[in-house]
């Protein structure tokens, strides 16, 4: 204050003038520039805050992917379910188609089996297999209503099957070429050479018995019905040879046979009648 009164009036005058001209010079800067000592001071803050705003804005960012990644794991979930029972509801039709294609072509098989055969032929399903003996006998879904005799044939578009052994009014019993209780007559195709098919021990395969031990028969024979002794009509394929064995000590030989049917996969069958003129 002293300095101030110790001043000429001509000093007053310009300290004032050079105060107010700074004080303009940072109005000015300020207004029109933003800069001045609050630009100082926001550059500052700027620099000092600078790592704060890095984390927060890092911080964001991670937030945003993970939300990002989740909502489109859930629809990605979503899709997944969708397309699985999807492709369960393909699945179950495309075994329904597969089923119906392998019944028409069972039929189809059945069909052209009882043509070239000109046979009167039953058709009949396999509704059961005798618990006591489950592979060497099976129960179909026709009886004595439907006209099927015991010792009738049954077989299916590959082969002989068996034979009729028990009637009820409704379900009939037919044994298999396998079991050693059935007995059929048969004969080799190309050298017509007779004898019986019976079951084997095996069972899985059968034999053609009372085969003289000279009589010509050849591995790969094809084994088929003589129509002799049985309600079976001739010429029904019963299997292939596959082992002959000859002991000169024996009359007959001991000729092994491969049925032509499937006997695990028999779902559909024919019941064999004889022609009216060979009963």
């Amino acid at each position: 204050m002293f300095f101030w009164k110790r001043l000429s009036k001509e000093s007053k005058v310009f300290i004032l003038f050079l105060c107010l001209t700074l004080l303009s010079v940072l109005i000015m800067t300020v207004d029109y520039h933003g800069k001045g000592i609050f630009g100082l001071l926001k550059n500052t803050g700027f620099i000092i805050l600078k790592p704060f705003n890095q984390m927060v804005h890092n911080t964001v960012n991670l937030l945003t992917k993970y939300y990002q990644v989740f909502t489109e794991t859930e629809v990605i979930q979503q899709k997944n379910t969708q397309l699985q029972q999807e492709n369960r509801e393909l699945s179950r039709e495309n075994a329904l188609l597969k089923e119906k294609l392998a019944s028409y072509e069972q039929i189809e098989k059945m069909i052209q089996f009882k043509e070239y055969y000109n046979y009167e032929m039953i058709s009949a399903q396999v509704i059961g297999r005798e618990p006591s003996n489950w592979f060497h006998s099976v129960i179909i879904d026709l009886g004595s209503k439907d006209g099927v005799e015991v010792d009738m044939g049954v077989a299916t578009h590959r082969g002989l099957v068996g034979k009729i052994i028990e009637v009820e009014h409704h379900t009939s019993e037919a044994i298999l070429l396998l079991d050693q209780g059935c007995s059929v007559g048969a004969l080799v195709q190309r050298s017509r050479e007779v004898g019986v098919i019976k079951g084997g021990v095996e069972g899985f395969y059968s034999y053609l018995d009372y085969i003289a031990h000279d009589a010509d028969v050849q591995i790969g024979d094809i084994i088929v019905t003589s129509g002799m002794g049985s309600s079976i009509p001739k010429g029904i394929i019963v299997g292939r040879v596959v082992a002959i064995r000859k002991e000169k000590h024996e009359l007959f030989q001991k000729i092994l046979i491969k049925p032509e049917v499937d006997f695990n996969r028999l779902e559909e069958v024919y019941v064999v009648k004889q022609p009216q003129g060979n009963e």
